[in-house]
């Protein structure tokens, strides 16, 4: 049985993803889990903390998966298409929540939450950045490629690819074919 606690993360962020900041209310969050704006404060002191949660739990799952790839790859190349796995899963397994509230939050006002996102980020394209520079040591990527300008596309790709299954009425995969968007970016990167 999920617990509360649980249900108005996982609702909160749905909230968030699929309607905007706007409609993430304690109100509307209580009502969809069926309890009273009271008990929502039993759990959490404040909207905020809801949010920073959410954030937390999201993002700590992506860097969790992303340093995981990181592991398992033998090589750069192998590194960089096991991160891609790992977020091509994720997003689908989160319906593309995280890059959504990223986006959302990076508008809002409040400043813990925007400096999670940005420390979440940093640390996202830091891993990447590293088997960047890695590959291009070992000669496996081109040395002309701006590795803060690749980590940070990689990074917008995938926000885009949840943006854009959004707009589509959010049917189907996300990602139709992670094949071919792996294909198309390694070998982008890949020396000749």
């Amino acid at each position: 049985m999920v617990k509360t606690r649980d249900k108005i993360l996982k609702v909160g962020a749905e909230i968030i993803a699929q309607e905007g900041l706007r409609k993430f209310t304690a109100k509307n969050l209580a009502q969809r889990i069926g309890i009273s704006d009271a008990a929502i404060f039993k759990h959490f002191s404040s909207m905020d903390e809801i949010a920073e949660e959410i954030i937390r739990r999201y993002t700590n799952e992506c860097i969790l998966r992303t340093k995981e790839a990181v592991n398992i790859g033998k090589t750069p190349t192998e590194k960089v298409e096991k991160i891609l796995e790992g977020h091509m899963e994720l997003l689908e397994k989160t319906k593309g929540i995280i890059p959504v509230i990223c986006f959302e939050f990076s508008r809002s006002d409040k400043r813990s939450i925007k400096r999670r996102i940005q420390i979440f980020l940093e640390e996202y394209a830091s891993i990447l950045k590293e088997v960047l520079k890695e590959g291009i040591e070992k000669g496996e990527f081109r040395e002309d490629i701006d590795i803060d300008e690749v980590a940070f596309s990689l990074i917008g790709f995938m926000q885009a690819k949840a943006f854009q299954w959004f707009l589509k009425g959010r049917k189907g995969k996300l990602i139709k074919d992670p094949e071919t968007v792996k294909k198309i970016i390694l070998n982008g990167l890949r020396k000749c």
